[in-house]
């Protein structure tokens, strides 16, 4: 698999199966990123909150003391997303219930990969992940304008116009999550107006919760 470089990036890999972390490990390093280890989710979210350079998890779902399940897996998921909410979470596991993924694609995990998974299938679900995460950073290093000038953009291709679209979509939830869906707020920082914000909420089919 030929795919552009990108810049190095901090991953953790959190997985209790020793071999799998040495091939982890060994790829990761071989695509020219930094890798650190965890076995278990309570180490790991320590590993997090104590080092804001990490971008990207690779979280096994099956993590002590529940091995044969996914309750760890989810339960670390919700607390590095609550942590951190432009971090990208891919998630490998060998759980074959729909609960399971549902669970994930709801704690806001940016990618699954089922056990067994190729090489490449790892490689190219670390590069989409690059992507986002450069794309992200560039949108809030930008004037705040530039969202909408992005998702506004019809002179490209489909293929761009879709990836600029998903990125949008990205941004605006991680925004609603900050200011805990308040419409207000989200318009400021996004620097669009409540209409226009309302527009991408339907457009993304985004619902905001009940209130109480």
């Amino acid at each position: 698999m030929s795919l552009p470089t990108l810049r190095t990036m901090r991953i953790l890999v959190v997985e209790d199966d020793a071999n799998l972390r040495a091939l982890y490990r060994s790829l990761l390093e071989s695509l020219g990123h930094e890798v650190d280890e965890s076995t278990n989710a309570q180490d790991a979210l320590a590993m997090l909150m104590g080092d804001h350079e990490i971008e990207l998890v690779i979280l096994d779902l099956g993590l002590p003391p529940v091995t044969d399940g996914f309750s760890e897996g989810i339960r670390f998921l919700n607390d590095a997303r609550k942590h951190n909410a432009h971090l990208k979470v891919i998630v490998a596991s060998s759980q074959s219930q729909n609960e399971a993924l549902l669970r994930c694609v709801e704690a806001g995990a940016f990618d699954i990969l089922t056990k067994p998974f190729t090489k490449d299938g790892v490689t190219f679900a670390i590069h989409r992940a690059q992507r986002f995460i450069e794309a992200e950073r560039r949108l809030r290093g930008l004037d705040r304008k530039f969202p909408v000038m992005v998702v506004a953009d019809a002179t490209t291709d489909d293929a761009l116009r879709l990836a600029r679209d998903e990125v949008m979509e990205r941004l605006i939830r991680s925004v609603l999550f900050e200011t805990r869906h308040n419409v207000s707020e989200a318009s400021r920082r996004l620097n669009v107006t409540r209409e226009q914000l309302y527009y991408y909420l339907k457009k993304f089919g985004i619902d905001r919760p009940a209130e109480d």
